[in-house]
């Protein structure tokens, strides 16, 4: 069963002059439990295509389906709800709020889920599952790399989603940490049985996932 499916998925953007086509024809069924990387050039299309699949953009024509869902039909609310419920991010600059400590930055979006149950013990056992336990009251600038994308990745995971989306997750990481990561990344996926869309520029990193879908001049290429 798909978790994620695109059909026939364009992007185009528009100024009073200029048009860019962003994504053409982007059609791509991503199977429950998968893990998935999207290769490809700088500005071919990734992020966009991953922003789609997250409902933090739309197409400009074609289907998108989120867990059998076809995003066309909802209201902003209801894709608010489906994008919480359903899908985690982790980002490649971490995102972390600096103001906040460890453990509160991993409680944000539960803020936003009605019925979340305790969001400190939540937080507590995400922060467990990815080793910072004893972590919880340190502020982001004091964490390395590698910590401070462990800590994203808690946040990600925090609401218990189907679907992970990580765009260059170790971009920002030495390979140590790049592979420290992708360890973590591969445990969810397959300990927890979590579909994980990632875009990489890393070949090495890309291999080692379920199937790779290479992109160019925002076209399937494979």
């Amino acid at each position: 069963m798909s978790i994620i499916s695109l059909k026939a998925i364009n992007k185009i953007y528009r100024t009073k002059t200029i048009e860019t086509q962003a994504l053409e024809d982007i059609s791509l069924d991503i199977a429950e439990g998968e893990f998935l990387s999207i290769m490809g050039p700088s500005g071919c299309g990734k992020s966009t295509l991953l922003n789609i699949m997250g409902l933090l953009d739309s197409a400009s024509s074609g289907t998108v389906e989120i867990a059998g869902t076809d995003v066309s039909r909802l209201r902003d609310s209801q894709l608010a709800s489906l994008r919480n419920s359903t899908l985690g991010f982790v980002f490649q600059s971490f995102h972390l709020i600096p103001s906040l400590n460890i453990i509160d930055n991993v409680m944000v979006p539960l803020v936003y889920r009605s019925g979340a149950g305790d969001r400190r013990t939540l937080a507590r056992e995400a922060l467990e599952r990815v080793g910072l336990s004893h972590r919880l009251h340190h502020m982001p600038s004091q964490l390395s790399g590698g910590q401070a994308q462990r800590v994203a990745i808690a946040r990600a995971i925090v609401g218990n989603p189907r679907i992970i989306l990580a765009d260059e997750p170790c971009g920002n990481l030495d390979s140590h940490m790049g592979v420290e990561i992708m360890s973590l990344l591969h445990s969810l996926n397959r300990d927890e049985h979590r579909t994980i869309v990632m875009v990489t520029h890393n070949e090495e990193q890309a291999r080692g996932t379920d199937r790779i879908v290479h992109m160019f001049d925002g076209r399937r290429v494979d």
